[in-house]
């Protein structure tokens, strides 16, 4: 029997636990990309997280995060494939695909301000009052989402919004193995960032964040000069292979059900 270290208030012993016992949480993420600036090649936004995070400490990673009860609680219609066609390549139920989703895309925007959305077509619901689609949501509403108030259907539809799946691809499934004292079933999806959007650092999370070519970022990740868990580096060396944007849309992939 092993115990938690780090995780024991001071002056109490340290308690056991069982490796086998740690519930594997539901999580998702989002590689955003977008052309490299010069050379050909795409590059990838990458978080560089604090060093008193729980998990991941330190490590470079994407945008991303658990997905919560309330991503299981919207019903909105997006744009893009259904939530069986994200269940298919996932190897999930419908249910948890359509969460993690939403999931990610709320994620996405508290942690980078990047919002996967468009305008709805007339007549569709809204949460209160007429929506203004001129206005987009602000830095309060971001912060809100982030502290855990409110939904992404309920921010969407104050502002005449809906969801833009279509511009999200199913990428990997990545799950922690035994052994550490958080454990994770990590869907990994891959977005081209939306014309106009900016990403920024602006998140607890994370102690700076920039865009890196995906090849430079595969190599650093290699050497040891970027501290990455298995499947970030996996990810970004896939992405290095890519000549732009575009061919990542394209390819189809391939995803192993219960993670690599």
């Amino acid at each position: 029997m092993n115990t938690v270290p780090g995780l024991t208030p001071p002056g109490r012993p340290a308690q056991p636990y069982d490796p086998e016992a740690v519930p594997v949480r539901e999580a998702a993420t989002v590689a955003l990309i977008r052309d490299a600036r010069v050379g050909g090649g795409v590059e990838v936004f990458l978080q560089h997280r604090v060093p008193t995070m729980q998990f991941a400490a330190g490590m470079s990673v994407f945008p991303g995060g658990g997905v919560e009860p309330r991503d299981y609680g919207g019903g909105r219609q997006w744009r893009g494939p259904e939530p069986r066609w994200w269940a298919d390549r996932f190897g999930i139920n419908d249910e948890r695909a359509a969460a993690a989703v939403r999931g990610v895309a709320r994620e996405l925007f508290e942690e980078t301000g990047v919002l996967l959305a468009e305008p709805a077509q007339p007549g569709t619901d809204v949460a209160s009052g007429p929506p203004d689609p001129s206005v987009p949501p602000g830095h309060d509403e971001r912060r809100a989402l982030d502290a855990g108030r409110g939904d992404l259907d309920q921010l969407l539809s104050r502002h005449g919004l809906v969801l833009s799946a279509h511009l999200l691809r199913p990428w990997d499934r990545w799950t922690t193995p035994v052994g550490p004292p958080r454990r994770y079933d990590t869907l990994f999806f891959v977005a081209a960032l939306p014309e106009g959007a900016e990403a920024d650092a602006v998140t607890s999370e994370a102690r700076a964040a920039e865009w890196v070519r995906a090849d430079d970022a595969a190599h650093a990740g290699t050497l040891g000069h970027l501290s990455m868990l298995r499947p970030t580096l996996h990810v970004v060396s896939d992405l290095a292979t890519a000549a732009d944007v575009d061919e990542v849309l394209r390819w189809q992939r391939t995803i192993t059900p219960g993670g690599n």
